[in-house]
C-alpha cells in the first residue's frame, strides 16, 4: 500500500497543474548549451576529460533535481539549521585546512573528488534565513534584521578567509536581495548601499568621490528624511568609506590591485590581468550576428582565452553562434529568473517565498557578474556561469535549486 501511495504521488506530481516543465526543459537547454561550449573550449586541446567528467556530475544533479522535486516541503525548513551549521563547519575547515588552488583554499578533496563548501553554504543560508523569517518575524525591528544579517555575514567572512572575494561579493548580493523582497526598511538599505556605492566610486578619483558622497547625503537627508542623528551617524559613515577606500586599496594583494586596474582599463596590463578581458572581447565581438559555426571559433579552437571552459565560458556560443546564440542563452537566463520571481510571488509561506527570491537572486547575481566580467564592465572574480560554466559543485547545486523551485511550485497552495 506505501508503495502505491508513493507512486500515486509520483504521477501526480507530473501532471501539468503540479510539473513545473518550463523550469525544468529550460534548465535542461541552458545544461546542454555548457556541453556544447564545453565539449568546443576543450577540443583543440585534448582535454575531453572535462567534458566526460561534466556529463556524470550532470547526470547526478538531474537526477538530484526530480528528488529535489518530490520530497516534502518541510523537509527543506526542517532541515535549515542543521544545514547550515555543518555548512559552517565546512567553510571552517576548508578555510585552514582546504586544497589550494591558485591561492585559494576553497575546495575539499576526497581522492579524485573535490568540492567547495561555499556552494552548500548559499543553499543553507537561503533555507535558514527563510525558516528565521517564516516566524512572522518583522526587519522593521533591529534585533530581527540584525539576526537576519548575521546569518549572511558569518559565512561571508569565513569565505573571505579563503580568500574568495568573488562568492563573498555573492552572498552580499543575496542580502539585499533577500531583504529587499522582505520588506526592510529601505532607509536601512540605503545606508548599506550608498557607501558601497561611494566606495566603488572613489577608485575613479577625488571628482566622483565628492559626486557621490553630495549625492548620498542628498539622499538620506531630503529624501527619506529620518531622525537626524542617525541620519548624521550615516552619512559620517558614507564619508569615513568614501576616504578610507584608499587606504584599503593599498592594502589588497597585488593580484586584487591589478584586478581593480584593469576593470579601469584593460590595456593597462594587455598580457597579463588584462588578457582574459580583451580576448573575450574579441571572441564575443568577432560572432558577428550568427557566429563562425561549431568548432569553428578561431580565439576558442586557438585557445586566446585561457581556461575558458569556467569563468569565460560565454565567449564560446557567443563566437561560434553570435549574437543571436548568445541572446538565446540569456532569455533563457532571464526567463528561469523570472520564473523563480513569478514562483515566489504565488507561493503562500514566507519560507518558500524567501527560499524562491534567494534562488532566483544567486542565477541573477551570477549571470550578470559573469557577463560584467566577460565584457570588463566587472573585475575578474571567479564567478561561473549557472549550468554552463565547467565545475561540479556549482552544477549540482545550481540542479539541485532548480529542483527546489520545482518543488515551491508544486506545493505553491501550501500554508505551513
Amino acid at each position: 500500500m506505501a508503495l502505491e501511495r508513493k507512486q500515486i504521488e509520483f504521477n501526480e506530481m507530473f501532471e501539468r497543474k503540479n510539473f513545473d516543465i518550463t523550469t525544468f526543459f529550460s534548465v535542461l537547454l541552458l545544461v546542454g548549451a555548457g556541453f556544447l561550449a564545453i565539449y568546443s573550449a576543450t577540443y583543440a586541446a585534448n582535454m575531453n576529460n572535462r567534458f566526460g567528467s561534466q556529463l556524470l556530475f550532470a547526470a547526478g544533479g538531474i537526477g538530484g533535481m526530480i528528488v529535489m522535486a518530490t520530497l516534502p516541503i518541510r523537509w527543506f525548513q526542517a532541515i535549515a539549521y542543521p544545514l547550515y551549521g555543518l555548512s559552517i563547519a565546512l567553510l571552517v575547515f576548508v578555510a585552514f585546512e582546504g586544497k589550494l588552488v591558485y591561492g585559494h583554499r576553497s575546495w575539499i578533496a576526497i581522492g579524485s573528488f573535490q568540492f567547495q563548501p561555499s556552494e552548500i553554504a548559499k543553499l543553507a543560508t537561503i533555507f535558514t534565513i527563510g525558516a528565521f523569517l517564516n516566524k512572522g518575524r518583522d526587519l522593521s525591528q533591529l534585533p530581527n534584521l540584525l539576526i537576519a544579517c548575521a546569518i549572511v555575514i558569518v559565512p561571508i567572512a569565513l569565505i573571505l578567509k579563503e580568500p574568495d572575494p568573488g562568492t563573498a561579493v555573492i552572498f552580499v548580493g543575496l542580502l539585499v536581495v533577500i531583504l529587499l523582497w522582505s520588506g526592510v526598511d529601505l532607509f536601512l538599505l540605503a545606508a548599506v548601499v550608498i557607501p558601497a556605492l561611494v566606495a566603488v566610486l572613489s577608485l575613479f578619483g577625488h571628482t566622483p568621490t565628492i559626486i557621490a558622497v553630495l549625492a548620498g547625503g542628498a539622499i538620506l537627508f531630503f529624501i527619506f528624511r529620518r531622525n537626524l542623528v542617525i541620519t548624521v551617524l550615516t552619512f559620517g559613515v558614507v564619508i569615513a568609506i568614501a576616504f578610507s577606500t584608499n587606504f584599503i586599496y593599498e592594502h589588497l594583494h597585488q593580484y586584487q590591485r591589478n584586478r581593480v586596474q584593469v576593470l579601469l582599463d584593460p590595456e593597462l596590463d594587455p598580457l597579463g590581468a588584462g588578457y582574459n578581458v580583451i580576448q573575450t572581447r574579441m571572441a564575443i565581438g568577432s560572432g558577428g550576428l550568427t557566429g563562425k559555426g561549431y568548432l569553428k571559433g578561431t580565439q576558442t579552437q586557438l585557445r586566446y582565452v585561457p581556461k575558458q571552459w569556467t569563468d569565460f565560458i560565454i565567449s564560446v556560443p557567443a563566437e561560434e553562434f553570435g549574437f543571436v546564440g548568445a541572446v538565446v542563452i540569456l532569455l533563457l537566463y532571464l526567463f528561469v529568473i523570472f520564473r523563480g520571481v513569478a514562483i515566489a510571488s504565488s507561493v503562500r509561506s514566507i519560507f518558500s517565498s524567501v527560499v524562491a527570491i534567494g534562488i532566483a537572486g544567486i542565477w541573477f547575481l551570477h549571470v550578470t557578474v559573469n557577463i560584467g566580467m566577460a565584457l570588463g564592465l566587472m573585475p575578474v572574480i571567479g564567478i561561473p556561469l549557472p549550468f554552463m560554466s565547467y565545475g561540479g559543485s556549482a552544477l549540482l547545486t545550481n540542479l539541485l535549486m532548480a529542483g527546489i523551485l520545482m518543488n515551491l511550485y508544486r506545493n505553491r497552495k501550501v500554508l505551513f
